[in-house]
């Protein structure tokens, strides 16, 4: 069987786009519109970088991204949503499939239904040389150490598989391909980061030595906005 896949969302308005545009159509028809292929959950950011938005989707495996209905969205865009995205400063897309390894249970804070406040995604290339103990030490040591920390919801891991971008910022043949590895941790509050636990996670030397391997990192942090439950299998 297929691994669970994921699909990242990182949106920027942009000058063109009025915030109340841009909500308005992302709540009330690009979502509405695909509730039925996936679980759909909004998010703000709260780092002080850009792109502002974030959405993040669980789906059921990255073979069911190349079958319809979901090969079929952007061939029935709306009249508006060809409009939006032609004025849109950036709509930028990854598609990831779970790291299959070693996994660390939710923490009693997790719930099903309703979200974490916060999530930080970060996502990190390294040296070929450098992956395999990366795995082993982020299963092995990472993710059990912040699950000691104060507010650490759960921890999930995943593998790029492909990715594309839309809207004027994302039509440069330059666009920069996302680091490989994509960790999703989800926070019920961020006072865990000023935690002894926290600080001692970020700080082994076995971290420290991985990181001297590592040739791109992104780190974004967010806020829940809202969440959609897919409607039908």
């Amino acid at each position: 069987m297929a691994p669970p896949a994921f699909l990242l969302v990182f949106s920027e308005p942009g000058p063109n786009v009025s915030e109340e545009e841009f909500h308005d159509w992302y709540d009330n028809e690009h979502i509405p519109l695909r509730v039925n292929t996936m679980n759909w959950t909004r998010w703000k950011a709260i780092d002080g970088e850009k792109p502002a938005y974030g959405a993040s989707h669980d789906l059921v495996s990255y073979e069911e991204t190349k079958k319809a209905p979901y090969t079929t969205l952007a061939e029935t865009r709306s009249g508006r949503e060809k409009d939006i995205l032609s004025r849109i400063e950036t709509l930028d897309r990854r598609h990831y499939e779970l790291y299959e390894g070693p996994t660390t249970p939710p923490s009693t804070l997790y719930s099903e239904s309703h979200p974490a406040p916060y999530g930080v995604f970060v996502s990190l290339d390294l040296k070929p040389e450098y992956e395999e103990e990366f795995n082993k030490w982020y299963d092995e040591e990472h993710i059990p150490m912040l699950a000691r920390a104060p507010g650490w919801v759960r921890t999930r891991r995943f593998v790029l598989k492909d990715h594309g971008q839309l809207g004027a910022g994302g039509r440069s043949e330059q666009i920069q391909r996302p680091p490989k590895y994509l960790a999703v941790h989800e926070w019920s509050s961020l006072a865990g980061f000023e935690s002894k636990e926290y600080k001692e996670a970020m700080a082994t030397p076995r971290r420290n030595r991985i990181y001297a391997g590592v040739i791109g990192k992104e780190r974004r942090v967010m806020s829940f906005l809202r969440k959609w439950d897919r409607v039908s299998s």
